[in-house]
């Protein structure tokens, strides 16, 4: 039975890369390949980064003692902990399936301990992110015994284990306290950003932490307030005792965790959440056109749903943040372009200052990509929609419309306060700030076609539908992979024949160009796709 329900939560979440949703049929083989290159490609550069904080903490204190092994045990744990608490409260308590599988006769503790092994390997993906660089590069730095090596590698399938248990805690208790704040969804996205600003702050900070780092200090606050990662960091030199310590304290403390959830795991899943009652206050309705009301209907849906906000709509929040910071360190950025401009090696380097603003602010927008679910997130409610009697190119435009209003205003904002810092003109501003505005529509449109041709309509939980949706990947790093392919060309084999300038008139007309032949798809074809859904 366990291993069934195991299987049953390991293919849904396949299923978005294995099956192809609007055919029921298996994808091709090279397109379940390209994913997996995506993915490994993904895993390369994060272990890339965590491997460069691992070679500041090895040169500080040395890649061979207990300090150096608990530490690089310390960033997985923050690392995974950060990357599986958002999804434990909807995996463990509010999958769709809910209701079905607790009307079997299925133990409720198996159905939970199946739900927990879906958390433990994503805490274990992100724990093998953050922990595996550093044992990596104490391999190639010091000569590591193969007990050490073998201690380390099952080292981390506790630690793992250890995560889980804490993400399975904060998840439980945001699953208590449900339904007793008047707007969840608005409680639930100030205490993501809350958590996304300290887990920011601290990755921000890691570096010169680390360069500054007391190892003495840092040894006996470790041992003192972190006994767990002490005896992990003993136990990754080679100590078995302390080895065997540390997987005890793991086993146990996920056995009491699992204990106290599974007391009240009816309770919580059957539970009705606190309705809040409002008072009927007479109004007067206003007529409006169908597109209006197609986009109140696409803010309603993106302001009622937290999941939807936090992975599609960051963006809208980080970029005013970036821009705010910009504004407030503008002095220190215009004495750094001085002194640039002021180096003759690096004085030429200037004239390209337009074109690199104009990247930034597309990467920015990017953080944006509310078109790429937007369809998967209808499944539910799809017949309704393809039933109004309204053009299909209404219901795509107010998609569009939707990630073009909350995406073209703060990169505006963003792109402003960069100019302003870097004391550009206002001719190169406007001109740099025209790429990042064609990029957003270009994006807008990109995500569209990509979901209605990988569409996921039969996910379980709205997390799997927008995080592991293959249509928000491809968006998202496919165009990242389109602005760096073209930076790439330019700085090889293009910058002493085209003027930055030059070329950033050719990007727009691009990225227009390609803007308008997926619109032309999507009025031809894509709305014969949609209506075949």
């Amino acid at each position: 039975m366990l291993r069934t329900l195991i299987k049953k939560d390991l293919t849904a979440v396949l299923s978005t890369i294995t099956i192809d949703r609007k055919r029921g049929k298996k994808r091709n083989p090279l397109v379940i390949v390209a994913f997996a290159i995506l993915f490994v490609l993904i895993f390369i550069s994060l272990g890339s980064a965590f491997f460069s904080y691992s070679l500041i903490l090895g040169d500080v204190i040395g890649p061979d003692n207990w300090l150096y092994m608990a530490l690089v045990g310390m960033m997985g744990l923050i690392l995974a902990l950060f990357g599986s608490v958002f999804s434990s409260y909807n995996t463990l308590f509010k999958p769709k399936d809910n209701a079905l599988l607790l009307a079997m006769p299925i133990p409720t503790g198996k159905l939970l301990a199946a739900r927990m092994v879906s958390v433990y390997l994503m805490s274990l993906l992100f724990v093998l992110i953050g922990t595996l660089p550093g044992y990596i590069y104490s391999w190639i730095e010091r000569a590591v015994s193969p007990t050490a090596i073998v201690l380390q590698i099952i080292s981390l399938l506790f630690l793992a284990l250890l995560v889980t248990a804490l993400s399975c805690v904060l998840g439980w208790l945001v699953a208590l306290v449900a339904g007793l704040f008047p707007n969840k969804t608005a409680t639930t996205v100030i205490a993501s950003l809350g958590f996304l600003t300290v887990y920011y702050i601290f990755f921000f900070r890691i570096q010169t932490a680390f360069q500054n780092i007391d190892p003495e200090a840092t040894g006996r606050g470790i041992a003192s307030y972190a006994y767990p990662m002490y005896k992990m960091g003993l136990g990754a030199t080679g100590d078995v005792v302390s080895f065997l310590i540390f997987a005890a304290i793991c086993v146990a403390v996920f056995a009491v965790v699992y204990i106290i959830i599974a007391r009240s795991f009816i309770k919580i899943v059957t539970k009705t959440e606190k309705q809040h009652t409002k008072t009927y206050v007479e109004k007067r309705a206003h007529q409006s056109s169908a597109s209006s009301a197609l986009l109140r209907k696409e803010f309603r849906h993106l302001l009622g749903s937290a999941t939807y906000m936090l992975n599609c709509a960051l963006g809208c929040v980080m970029m005013p943040a970036l821009a705010v910071f910009v504004l407030i360190k503008s002095g220190t950025v215009r004495d750094f372009i001085g002194l640039m401009s002021a180096d003759p090696a690096m004085g030429g380097i200037m004239k390209y200052l337009p074109l690199l603003l104009a990247a930034a602010g597309c990467f920015s927008a990017s953080l944006n990509d509310l078109t790429a679910p937007s369809i998967t997130l209808e499944s539910k409610t799809l017949w309704l929609l393809k039933s109004l009697p309204v053009d299909t190119m209404e219901i795509f435009e107010s998609k569009k419309r939707l990630h073009e209003i909350l995406t073209i205003i703060p990169v505006v904002i963003l792109h402003a306060a960069l100019c302003y810092a870097c004391g550009l003109s206002l001719k190169d501003s406007v001109m740099s700030g025209l790429m990042p505005v064609v990029f957003v529509m270009f994006i807008s449109v990109l995500g569209l076609v990509v979901n209605l041709k990988l569409p996921n309509l039969g996910w379980t939980n709205e997390a799997a539908a927008v995080k592991r949706s293959g249509s928000v990947f491809l968006t998202m790093f496919g165009s990242w992979a389109v602005l760096i392919v073209l930076a790439a060309v330019y700085a090889l084999l293009l910058y002493k024949t085209i003027a930055p300038e030059l070329f950033l008139q050719i990007l727009i007309g691009i990225f227009l160009v390609l803007t308008i032949i997926l619109n032309m798809w999507l009025r031809k074809r894509g709305t014969r796709v949609f209506a075949d859904l």
